[in-house]
This record gives C-alpha cells, sequence and structure tokens, in this order.
C-alpha cells in the first residue's frame, strides 16, 4: 500500500495545475465535521486583525484580487 510520504512526493512532482486542482479535490472530498478546530493562538490572531479591520488600522485587498495574484505566482494565469 502506498503510504502518505509517497503520495505527497508524487503530488508535488505534478505541473502547478495539477497540484491546484488536487487540492480543490482533496478539500472538496473533506467534511466540515472532519475540520481540525484551529487552535487558540489562530483564534487570537485572527481577533487581533479583526479588531485592527474594525478600527480602520489595516485594509483588506478584495478575494479577486488576492486570487489573480496566487494564480499568476503559481504560474496558472500567465
Amino acid at each position: 500500500m502506498t503510504n502518505m510520504n509517497e503520495i505527497l512526493t508524487a503530488a508535488q512532482s505534478l505541473p502547478a495545475s495539477d497540484r491546484a486542482q488536487l487540492i480543490a479535490n482533496l478539500w472538496d472530498s473533506v467534511s466540515p465535521l472532519d475540520w481540525v478546530p484551529p487552535d487558540s493562538q489562530w483564534i487570537t490572531e485572527a481577533n487581533r486583525r479583526s479588531d485592527a479591520c474594525d478600527a480602520g488600522e489595516m485594509t483588506s485587498t478584495p478575494w479577486a484580487e488576492v486570487r489573480q495574484r496566487a494564480r499568476r505566482r503559481a504560474g496558472l494565469d500567465g
């Protein structure tokens, strides 16, 4: 039987577009009931950022722009 490290090594050798599709397919295959809850440090940081955003101390970037930049960096969009 193939172990996770062998699968990971094989997945890492795929082209970027195939890796991105694999990530999406794997994500969609996991039930929310199986998600690991965030740890307390993550929750603390998320709350800190939310408070800073609410106070006007930081700005956000629209998802479409973030996604486009990430796809470009991954070589998925010319």
